[in-house]
């Protein structure tokens, strides 16, 4: 699933692409991404409408239209957003074609991806976005906030940590690779952090998406930017996709576990469980 480096991204390499630009023909071929208001009224409410914004809310695109129109889209796991396809493409669901020559593809091989378009006064269709925690680059996400929002919480931190109202955009391999700079057991209940640790944690988590952003995320399968290009953040994991391997710090090697239904991949002398 393209998690927060990704989709910030898409972002980064569609905005200049599509800002100003007006959209001159919707196609949805797959009337199930469409949450809300349903394919046919997102086709006349994206018809003619100029794209004023594009910006990143979690793992969301959110793009602001004239009129005060919101079109949100989630790429969920195999989501693409295109400028250019590939011609052996199979998995086309809708398309958008601007005024400035450019056709802009979803692409999603296994259906999972949402997009709705609302006004304002309609957000109760809207789901998980309107409950988002803090941006992890943002000074809302800091040692406090991840010390309250663990208080009294049996759940493993791995598990907390994806939880999107407690921070938004965060995933698998991005927590992973938190923790493990942070020198914390996946495994470990919530509440039992200390004020030190939740800081080590909040530190960890803003040096991993920073890094992981300035490579243009990690492609393993699926992912590609808006302009099709490959992420190169894969190159620097230390444990996500690593069982079984040496860890780069101690030469132990790296152990999984299974938590929430993910696997979890953690050094136990670096991140040893207290």
């Amino acid at each position: 699933m393209p998690e927060l480096p990704e989709v910030e991204t898409i972002v980064r390499d569609l905005a200049p692409l599509l800002t100003g630009a007006r959209i001159i023909r919707v196609q949805v071929w797959d009337p199930l991404l469409v949450r809300f208001p349903g394919a046919e009224d997102l086709n006349r409410r994206l018809s003619g409408g100029i794209i004023r914004t594009m910006t990143r809310r979690g793992k969301y695109i959110v793009v602001g239209l004239d009129q005060g129109l919101t079109w949100l889209v989630h790429l969920r796991m195999t989501g693409r957003l295109l400028t250019k396809l590939e011609e052996d493409e199979r998995h086309l669901r809708a398309q958008f074609t601007l005024d400035n020559g450019i056709c802009l593809s979803y692409c999603d091989l296994r259906r999972f991806g949402d997009m709705w378009a609302f006004f304002p006064g309609e957000e109760e269709h809207l789901g998980g976005f309107r409950t988002l925690g803090p941006e992890p680059l943002s000074e809302g996400f800091s040692q406090d906030w991840l010390l309250q929002a663990f208080a009294r919480r049996k759940a493993p931190v791995k598990a907390l940590l994806l939880n999107q109202s407690i921070v938004a955009g965060l995933g698998n391999i991005y927590v992973d690779e938190a923790l493990f700079v942070a020198g914390i057991h996946p495994g470990r209940q919530g509440y039992s952090l200390t004020e030190e640790e939740c800081g080590k944690l909040a530190a960890a988590v803003k040096e991993v998406i920073q890094k992981a952003i300035s490579s243009r995320g990690t492609t393993f399968r699926d992912y590609r930017s808006g302009l099709g290009t490959v992420g190169e953040y894969q190159q620097l994991l230390q444990v996500y996709g690593r069982k079984g391997e040496e860890c780069t710090h101690c030469g132990t090697l790296l152990d999984c576990m299974r938590i929430g239904g993910r696997t979890s991949v953690y050094c136990p002398r670096c991140q040893k469980q207290k």
